[in-house]
């Protein structure tokens, strides 16, 4: 519509959208076909199938991890490090920002994210930080 737009950007998660190598194909047609920086917007992963609170979680069934990355703190650390290094070396890409990360459950509020946060169920860091340059 004739829209000048500063960048695209893109959600990201792999049991709605695929896998990683889907996202780094849809990256390159993106960077082909647009003149725009590509950064994804939202993204996340499990550090664990578990749950605190009772919530039902949206992310809690195997089938929905991607192959190679377990629902541990390592496994979400890892998705995240290898997505980041996808999307920084498309042609155009230029980052990813996490969807929510600090979506823990509290006391009187449950959570159908919490193990897809940053942060364990006491509020402690998680190793996927690290896919951030900081340390847990």
């Amino acid at each position: 519509r004739g829209v000048d737009f500063d960048l695209l950007g893109l959600s990201f998660y792999p049991w709605w959208h695929g896998e990683l190598n889907d996202l780094q194909a849809c990256l390159t047609i993106l960077s082909e076909r647009l003149d725009k920086d590509l950064i994804v917007v939202e993204t996340a992963y499990p550090w664990t199938l578990a749950w605190q609170d009772g919530v039902h979680n949206l992310v809690g069934e195997e089938e929905q991890l991607h192959p190679g990355y377990a629902a541990t703190g390592e496994g979400q650390r890892d998705f995240l490090t290898e997505l980041s290094r996808i999307v920084c070396e498309a042609p155009r890409g230029r980052g990813l920002l996490y969807w929510e990360p600090a979506w823990i459950s509290a006391p009187a509020t449950g959570s159908p994210w919490e193990n897809c946060a940053l942060f364990d169920f006491r509020g402690a860091a998680l190793p996927a930080l690290e896919a951030f340059g900081t340390s847990p």
